[in-house]
Order: structure tokens, then sequence, then C-alpha cells
């Protein structure tokens, strides 16, 4: 017996845009990011979860798979790789989760712009 097509694909669009681990909170925030040959470039945090963010970037220095760290400070550096670039953006997964020790990293997902 054939499935009609329509079944088959029954998932809605935002169902399939969102498929993170938890929700992103959104930010407007400088930070710095630490390229894979050491140096420091600044960006814009767009978004950040325990496990990821977004960047705004006036920079090609990123690309995907690139192992780098972000953070407000060097105290707050954080290791990530790139998984996308788009433009000016690009979004990265931490290779850890944020730990609670990081309390600039969760002061943003507490009281971002959405929170």
């Amino acid at each position: 017996m054939n499935a009609p097509i329509g079944r088959l694909y029954a998932s809605s669009q935002d169902t399939l845009d969102d498929r993170r681990r938890e929700r992103r909170h959104t930010t407007c925030f400088d930070a710095l990011l630490e390229t894979p040959r050491g140096g420091r470039v600044p960006v814009l945090l767009a978004d950040v979860s325990l496990h990821g963010c977004c960047v705004q970037i006036d920079s090609d220095a990123l690309r995907q798979g690139a192992f780098v760290s972000i953070g407000m400070c060097d105290d707050s550096m954080l290791p990530a790789v790139v998984r996308w670039v788009r433009g000016n953006a690009a979004g990265m997964e931490f290779l850890r989760a944020v730990p609670p020790e990081q309390v600039e990293w969760h002061d943003l997902m507490d009281f971002g712009l959405d929170g």
C-alpha cells in the first residue's frame, strides 16, 4: 500500500526549524572571538544558550568546522566549534555546556533581550 506523499512530510515547517536542545536567548552584547590562529576579533552576540551561540562578525575569519573560543573577557572564554557561517553571521556549538561558574554567560541567558 502506498502512503500519500503529503503524509510522509507531515511535519510543520516550525517543527523542522526548531531542532535545538534548548531555547536560545536573544541578546546584543559585544564579545571577543579567538580564531584558530590565535587572533582576536570583536563580534556581537546575537543569541546564546547553554550549548551554543550565534554571532554577527565583520570579518571572513570564520570557517565551518573551525575550533574557536568566545567570551566577554579572558575569564569567560569558552571553546566552541563553528557549525555554520552565512554572510556576517555564524553559529557555534560550545564544546561543553556553559559551566555554572561562568556567571557572565548565565547573566546573558537570564537577563537577555527576551528575558
